[in-house]
């Protein structure tokens, strides 16, 4: 995860530094897109290993 983190953190870098209109941008967004779909889908797949171990959902009660 810290890997992608930094993947991420770089490619940001490169899509700030990267001329308007560049293939150099066109790429790193490219890389960025991918990069960040990566980690939304490590995310979900977080957030359904939490469901199946039982931590309640948002609309869930508190616990008391």
């Amino acid at each position: 995860m810290n890997d992608l983190k930094q993947r991420i953190d770089a490619l940001c870098a490169k899509v700030i530094a990267a001329p308007d209109e560049s293939e150099e941008l066109t790429i790193a967004m490219r890389e960025l897109r991918s990069a960040l779909a990566e980690h939304s889908a490590n995310l979900r797949r977080q957030v359904e290993n939490f469901r199946q171990k039982g931590f309640p959902q948002s609309d869930d009660p508190p616990e008391v």
